[in-house]
């Protein structure tokens, strides 16, 4: 999951040219503007039943377990000017509602709730911080693959 929105981060910056960092880290801050994502809730069971199949792969039996949950990503956008964190922060979102759409389908993404964007700005000691933000909800599918016997017999006990 880390590397898929890792992926998607690159891609939504190479797009809007935006640089975007991840939150709660020790790295130096870029020169504004920026954005920064948090991954608030990385793992929330969705509706329905995992899938478990099998896949056959000539000598070898594989069983396969496919689950759908969704996660939810933070964005603030910070710049030295408010006007400017909202208007980058409309582009970040439009990113997420319509030109990141080919690359999210490709990898299996979907985009299930697009916030609002809410005015994030705190007042520091004796100046602003100004920031906007949204938070973005997805749909993600994990897989897991194990290798496992072949059975030559069923047998049924009954009554």
């Amino acid at each position: 999951m880390i590397d898929i929105i890792k992926s998607m981060i690159a891609k939504a910056y190479q797009d809007t040219g935006l640089r975007i960092i991840q939150a709660n880290t020790t790295a130096p801050k870029p020169p504004l503007p920026y954005a920064v994502y948090n991954i608030t809730a990385p793992y929330v069971k969705d509706r329905g039943q995992p899938n478990v199949m099998t896949r056959d792969a000539g000598e070898e039996l594989y069983l396969q377990y496919e689950e759908q949950y969704l996660t939810t990503i933070s964005f603030n956008v910070y710049a030295d000017k408010n006007e400017t964190t909202i208007d980058n922060a409309i582009k970040l979102r439009q990113w997420f509602l319509f030109f990141g759409q080919d690359f999210l389908q490709e990898n299996g993404i979907a985009v299930v709730n697009v916030g609002n964007i809410e005015n994030r700005t705190t007042f520091l000691v004796d100046s602003y911080e100004y920031k906007h933000g949204f938070d973005v909800q997805l749909r993600m599918t994990q897989n897991i693959e194990v290798q496992t016997e072949w059975f030559d017999e069923v047998i049924f006990k009954g009554e």
